[in-house]
């Protein structure tokens, strides 16, 4: 007969049940980490703080410390695969000792089991021919601007205050299910701009989705090769407007200069010389990198 209990976060319930199957929660016990056991596992309690960021926990300590603390909820702990919940304090010692290695290891785990969502969606706009619309930026993560604690804290500008605290780097892509899904958060310090993470952020976005525009840089390679090779073979042929001097309706003439130079000297003027029926590619008045009459 099952046991009726109590939970002041029921929603907690059935979130703890679909981590299990999604394989959240056996993915994170099998990451190895190096620190002591006592009472709960160093896993346990990596679990028990993605618990508490679901269920809108604003301070490590209010874990422990709320009105209706989380670590006394039983029916919480059992949906998530654990006998109890830890003290806040084990679990901020436990983070405080993760390693930078031990610390993306558990990232890996949670993009392996997010990547299915993602890939799902991807093929759902794909299907509806829909294009893939990213969305990057730094959003403001102020702290207390009286704290020492803060590692890399900074000053900068975030909800239109200068304030102190971190920039998080976002990024996410509209979907048809869900409206927006997020791809990656990075931290960055709080006087972080965004035009120095804007390569960052593509990079990002482009990683965890595994789509990327065909940029081509193979041809352009090529096309490199062949000009070093022999650059007087490699001429492009491109139409200037003609500028009708002493020649009426003169249309349109022809350059055939070297393509390097043409790549230099993007605003090219066309002189047609009077009764002469010629012009002349120049760059600038009076001389050119293109002397060729035609």
């Amino acid at each position: 007969m099952a046991q009726e209990q109590d939970t002041q976060h029921a929603l907690m319930i059935p979130w703890g049940h679909f981590a299990q199957e999604i394989g959240l929660i056996p993915g994170i016990e099998a990451v190895k980490l190096n620190q002591k056991i006592y009472e709960h596992t160093p896993q346990a309690k990596v679990i028990e703080f993605f618990a508490a960021i679901l269920s809108g926990v604003k301070y490590l300590q209010d874990i422990s410390l709320a009105a209706h603390p989380l670590d006394k909820d039983l029916a919480v702990a059992q949906a998530w695969g654990q006998a109890n919940w830890a003290d806040y304090t084990g679990i901020s010692r436990t983070l405080k000792q993760l390693s930078w290695a031990e610390a993306r290891a558990i990232v890996a785990v949670l993009e392996k089991v997010g990547q299915p969502f993602v890939q799902s969606e991807l093929n759902l706009l794909r299907s509806l021919k829909q294009t893939l619309q990213y969305d990057g930026d730094l959003t403001g993560l102020p702290v207390s601007n009286t704290s020492r604690t803060y590692p890399n804290a900074a000053y900068g500008h975030m909800s239109d205050e200068i304030r102190l605290g971190y920039q998080a780097g976002l990024v996410s892509f509209q979907c048809p299910t869900y409206g927006r899904m997020w791809l990656s958060v990075e931290h960055h310090a709080g006087d972080t701009v965004s035009c120095t993470q804007a390569e960052a952020l593509v990079l990002a976005a482009e990683k965890r989705s595994g789509q990327r525009p065909k940029r081509r840089t193979d041809l352009l390679q090529n096309r490199i090769e062949d000009f070093v090779k022999n650059p007087r073979t490699c001429r492009e042929t491109v139409i200037w407007p003609a500028v009708g001097i002493g020649s009426r309706g003169a249309g349109q003439s022809r350059c055939t200069c070297p393509a390097s130079d043409c790549a230099r000297n993007a605003r090219r003027k066309v002189e047609t010389r009077p009764g002469a029926g010629a012009s002349l590619c120049t760059s600038r008045k009076g001389s050119g990198n293109c002397p060729e009459k035609r």
